[in-house]
């Protein structure tokens, strides 16, 4: 029965190290095949691969992590904030804009500079 085991984790740790995933152009994360972040300009690579540039996985499609990762992973600091605020943007019009952000530099998604 033990045996029978060590055989199916072989062949687990096979499959995910074989995998392919995928790379953004301008991305820091790897992605699955189904995730929807990737594109038609998403570049294929094994996991090897995106481990050695440095990839982390994706938060959405969660992929395998490889073993690698756990050891040389390094925690970035977050850039939001807890709170919500009002954008510091301004729109066409001139007026400020009146979405609400998280993000640390005060700017929605739109008024990123």
């Amino acid at each position: 029965m033990t045996k029978g085991w060590v055989f199916l984790l072989l062949i687990f740790s096979v499959f995910v190290k074989a995998q392919d995933v995928y790379k953004t152009p301008a991305g820091t994360k790897y992605h699955l095949a189904i995730c929807r972040m990737v594109t038609n300009v998403s570049s294929k690579m094994s996991i090897e691969n995106a481990l050695k540039m440095g990839l982390s996985p994706c938060k959405i499609c969660k992929p395998p992590v490889g073993s690698d990762l756990a050891t040389s992973s390094t925690q970035k600091e977050t850039n939001g904030t807890s709170s919500s605020a009002q954008c510091r943007g301004t729109t066409k019009a001139g007026s400020r804009c009146k979405h609400l952000t998280r993000i640390g530099n005060g700017y929605c998604f739109q008024h990123q500079p």
